[in-house]
């Protein structure tokens, strides 16, 4: 065996030595990492809590149409998201509030400092400022307890504390070192439950539904008040208005459709049919007494009578000469005296027709009918 080989076999058997030995001694673990939010996740900020609750066996809906508040169905949990302030008017609030009485089971979050809050303003509820003098350095981590909690469970807490005002919570929880208030304050309302509490929209969010213990309060919450067999969440985020074209066929249906038919029989009726080209007309042609007229009558509605009677007296005066010479040569005063010795009509007619001023219709014409009379006696 030469020297080559023996190193070869050497080397091999020291791989399968050292491989063995590695297969012994590493092992496989699996490694979590974060990656950053897919289009899900940036669409549904509420993604995690709803996978959350189906891990649980609940089941969470979302939806932002406002309306649904007209027709929940009895029992269940409504989670209500922040931004409601336009899209609860006190009907709408009423038919919640007696949705609730009737066993449901409202979780609300309550509005920024200075928000508008129509469901706060009913049950008295405000934002407790801290007093001047409490250290500026605000408590971020709370200690709450819920019934049905088994310890006290460790909340984000950022904004200032809940107040209740003219009717107290049947509990609460949360209280802040600085400032007073209250994290979450629950009533009974009749056989429902209503829970209003500070940024639960934060703390459930994708991004803090996994920090301290904020996933465990809200299944305590949902075990603690929700009635169902398995709890059923309805959320309501971002709330939206219907458009007005949903407004109107909800409202206004027959009306719209009405509406439509006639706007649809109106287009049939005007717009123009498609079919063969009819061929078209050849231009009449017009004769030289229609543009005569045509600028005649302008002339007359423009009030330029005089300018209509320059052509009538040259043409007089043109037959005048051609059978009245001697009377053409003459003056116009002779001319006048001649021709009402001719013809009988008076002078001053004669005069007015041959060179006097037409200011109105009346005198036009007159001037028109004695011009004429005088060339017929000619």
């Amino acid at each position: 065996m030469t020297h080559r080989r023996m190193a070869s076999i050497g080397a091999f058997v020291m791989l399968a030595l050292s491989t063995g030995w590695l297969i012994s001694h590493l092992e496989r673990v699996p490694v979590t990492y974060r990656e950053a939010p897919q289009a899900e996740a940036r669409r549904n900020p509420y993604l995690a809590l709803e996978r959350f609750t189906a891990r649980m066996g609940g089941q969470l809906t979302r939806r932002p149409d406002a309306r649904i508040i007209d027709r929940l169905p009895a029992g269940g949990t409504l989670f209500l998201d922040r931004q409601r302030a336009h899209r609860l008017p006190p009907e709408r609030l009423h038919r919640l509030l007696a949705w609730v009485e009737d066993g449901g089971y409202l979780i609300a979050v309550a509005e920024r400092p200075g928000v508008a809050d129509p469901l706060l303003d009913h049950f008295g509820v405000r934002h407790l400022e801290p007093p001047p003098e409490a250290p500026r350095e605000r408590q971020h981590v709370l200690e709450v307890t819920p019934p049905g909690a088994l310890r006290p469970l460790r909340v984000d807490a950022r904004w200032p504390g809940l107040e209740a005002g003219g009717r107290q919570p049947d509990w609460s929880t949360g209280e802040r070192t600085e400032g007073g208030g209250k994290q979450i304050l629950h009533f009974n309302l009749g056989r429902g439950h209503l829970t209003i509490a500070s940024e639960l929209d934060s703390q459930w969010s994708n991004q803090r539904i996994g920090a301290m213990d904020h996933a465990e309060l809200y299944w305590t919450l949902l075990s603690a008040h929700d009635r169902s067999p398995q709890p059923q969440v309805l959320l309501l985020s971002r709330l939206q208005m219907p458009t007005l074209f949903d407004w109107l066929l909800e409202n206004a249906g027959a009306a719209c459709i009405a509406a439509a038919t006639l706007l649809v029989l109106w287009l049939w009726r005007i717009v123009p049919r498609f079919g063969s080209v009819q061929p078209e007309m050849p231009p009449a042609r017009r004769e030289l007494r229609e543009h005569l007229a045509a600028v005649a009558r302008y002339l007359w509605r423009s009030g330029a009578l005089a300018t209509l009677l320059v052509p009538t007296r040259e043409h007089f005066r043109s037959r005048l000469a051609l059978r009245q010479p001697g009377i053409a040569a003459c003056s116009t005063t002779l001319q006048v005296s001649a021709l009402a010795a001719r013809s009988g009509l008076p002078a001053a007619r004669i005069a007015a027709a041959l060179d006097g001023r037409v200011e109105t219709p009346h005198a036009f014409t007159d001037a028109l009918r004695t011009l004429r009379d005088l060339e017929r006696q000619l």
